[in-house]
């Protein structure tokens, strides 16, 4: 039962409209396509949104569709399985406004995990975006080093390979 009411399409088209709103994109709204399983995004004129999307504005949606299925699932089975998520750098095309919501909700999601409260026990953020790792790493609470939760990498390319280092800090809380 609680699997069938988290797959709702309508919990997920208002809770997207309503993170819409909350950041002030009032240009378009996520709605059902009649006796479908499917989304459209409508102008407020009742157009059709999808050939006049920016890029920005593709990337933020389709960010916050994932991130409502993160809370819920695709199907009607699944929804209680434990969950590793793996964020490949989903800021590229956002402006720094973006940026910066896109990171809140991630930390959102990183302080679940940090209380075991969902079904994602793991998640694992890739960006090349400076100002994206130092925004979504913060953390008020880290003193020394990295917490006991979390570890920090850095992706190098070496000539025809890539090589990956393991740092005990943030270095970009240091401005690297």
């Amino acid at each position: 039962v609680l699997e069938k009411q988290s797959t709702n399409l309508i919990e997920t088209k208002d809770g997207i409209n309503k993170l819409l709103q909350a950041f002030g994109f009032t240009g378009f709204t996520l709605e059902i396509v009649s006796d479908t399983n499917f989304y459209k995004l409508i102008r407020e004129d009742g157009t059709d949104a999808k050939s006049t999307l920016s890029e920005g504005e593709k990337t933020f949606i389709t960010f916050l569709y994932f991130y409502h299925c993160l809370k819920g699932s695709l199907s009607e089975d699944g929804i209680m399985t434990d969950r590793v998520v793996v964020f490949d750098d989903p800021v590229s095309s956002l402006d720094s406004d973006i940026l910066f919501i896109v990171s809140s909700l991630i930390k959102g999601l990183l302080e679940e995990v940090r209380n075991g409260t969902g079904t994602i026990k793991q998640i694992f953020i890739l960006t090349h975006n400076v100002y994206f790792h130092k925004e979504v790493t913060f953390n008020k609470d880290r003193r020394n080093g990295a917490m006991n939760e979390e570890g920090f990498w850095i992706v190098r390319k070496s000539d025809s390979s890539s090589v990956i280092e393991k740092h005990q800090e943030n270095l970009s809380a240091r401005g690297r």
